[in-house]
Formats: structure tokens, sequence, C-alpha cells
């Protein structure tokens, strides 16, 4: 099949009829018809049946439609793949993705810090997990990465940041360093298992003889931070998240104090830009003023 084709029948099992298929690709309706024909016929059978009107996928269209769907999966991405190089080539862009917690206050704040003596530049800004964030740095598509946790992986340019405390959020106000053997796991919200602090909190606990086993596990801090304010229990969670998610008590540091690392990630074989190292310096200095206010 030939893209056009393959583009007339992918418009019309997404519209579910011929005309609205034509529509959308702004082309006449006859002219559609006759690209949809000549498909059948270099295929060897048939896409669509006549029924009572209106055109119906055959068994073979519909074993079809996952493989042209993985197709225009892939042209999305070559598009904002070429996007992303002719933005770069002129300079004036940029493209982050961040851990959710980063984005709910560090990260807008270096974009507005970036924006105000910056103001023609353009930057896309995702919240995604970590493993999306390396396959989407790998995939050209995203500039720079904001992890917490070690996501060594070859291609890949790991900078140190910060290592940011872990702090205890609880529904229940408390005052003081609390122990990880201390918290009550009926009480205990947990973070999912991919999340690389839950898997050093895990192992603390199972060594402690507590199970590690919650009744309730979230993917992200932010989620966790929500699910404390809500009066549903204690946390774990990262101290950017306990610093700036709105209604929580004071969070408590660890004892003994335990942290996770704050490292950006961008492609081994592309040297940071400009924008990129001012990104940088910026997220240096709205981390220092983050763990300078743990201190107050």
């Amino acid at each position: 099949m030939r893209l056009r084709q393959i583009e007339v029948f992918y418009a019309i099992m997404t519209t579910g009829s011929l005309r609205r298929a034509a529509e959308l690709l702004h082309v006449s309706q006859p002219a559609a018809s006759k690209v949809l024909r000549y498909a059948e016929q270099s295929l060897g059978f048939a896409l669509f049946e006549r029924t009572g009107g209106r055109l119906v996928s055959t068994r073979e269209a519909r074993i079809m439609l996952p493989h042209v769907n993985a197709i225009f999966e892939k042209l999305s991405d070559l598009k904002r793949l070429t996007d992303n190089l002719r933005y770069a080539r002129d300079g004036h862009s940029i493209s982050i993705g961040c851990v959710p917690s980063l984005g709910l206050s560090l990260v807008p704040r270096v974009v507005q810090r970036y924006r105000k003596d910056h103001p023609g530049m353009e930057l896309t800004i995702d919240a995604m997990h970590g493993t999306e964030i390396v396959s989407r740095i790998m995939n050209h598509d995203l500039d720079l990465g904001i992890v917490f946790g070690d996501y060594t992986s070859d291609g890949l340019t790991a900078l140190y940041l910060a290592d940011i405390p872990l702090m205890l959020i609880d529904s229940k106000e408390g005052e003081g360093p609390v122990s990880v053997t201390d918290i009550d796991p009926e009480r205990y919200i947990g973070l999912s298992e991919n999340d690389p602090t839950a898997r050093m909190l895990d192992m603390l606990l199972e060594e402690a003889g507590i199970p590690a086993k919650t009744h309730v596990r979230v993917r992200t801090h932010f989620m966790a931070a929500e699910l404390v304010r809500l009066g549903g229990g204690c946390a774990i969670v990262d101290a950017v998240t306990a610093l700036h998610h709105p209604g929580l008590s004071r969070p408590r540091p660890l004892s003994p104090p335990l942290s996770v690392t704050c490292t950006v990630l961008f492609r081994a074989d592309h040297a940071l830009s400009h924008i990129s190292q001012d990104i940088l310096a910026l997220l240096r200095s709205e981390l220092d003023v983050d763990l300078l206010a743990l201190k107050e």
C-alpha cells in the first residue's frame, strides 16, 4: 500500500464514512473512493463492505488497523523530531521533561525566571516518569530531563544537581526527626515499586522487620502528598514536594537522614547548548533556595 492509500484507509476507519474521510483529507469524495478502490485491488481483498448505505470494515481491515496506527504514531514522532531539529537549529527553543514532583514548583519557577530574561524563547515542559524521560531524550524528543535517582544508560549523560532530603508528611501533627521504623504501616502511603525512593524505603523497612506491603501505593510523590492532605495517613516524599504542596503540616526530617539524588539528563552525543546551560544554572539556584528553606 502507498502512503496515500494508507491515509484514506485510516481516515475511513477513524471517521466511519467515506464522505467524512474525504473532508478530513481535503479531497473530493470520488477521489477518496478511487484511492480506496486502487488500495483494495493492490491488496487483493476488500477493506470495507457497504451495508445499509454505510461502509463497514472487513475482518482484514480490523486486523490491519493496529499496524496502521503504529505507522501514524511513527509519523507523529517524525514530525516532532523534525520540528525539534528545526527549532534547535534556529536556537530559540528547548524541550524539558521533569518528574511530576519537580513540576509542582521548582521547574515552573525556573521557567518563569528564564522567560523574564529571554522573552522570545520557546520552552516546552512535560511532566512524566523517569523511564519515559530517558526514552524521549534518546528519541530526540527532549533536550533535557530532570529526574530523581540513577538512570545511567549508554548514550546518556547525567549531571548531578543535588541530594534532595526525604521528609515525612503526616495528617497528624508531630515535631522533630522521625525514624522509618516508627511509622505506622497501617497509615503509611507507599510509592510505586518503580520509584527509586520506594525501592530504598522498602529495603529499609524490610531490614527493620516491618512489612513493606502497604494498603495504598501511588505513582507520584504529589499524589501521596494530596492523600496526606486529605487525612489519608502519612507518606515519605521528596523535600520539594513536602515544601510546596499546599495544605500540609510542617514536614519532619528522617532519622537517620535519607535523600534521593536529583540529576539532569541529556544525550551524550550532544553538547549542552547555551540555553540548556542557563536552565541548568537556574535549576541549581532554585534548588539551593528550597534546601535553604528546609533549615529555617
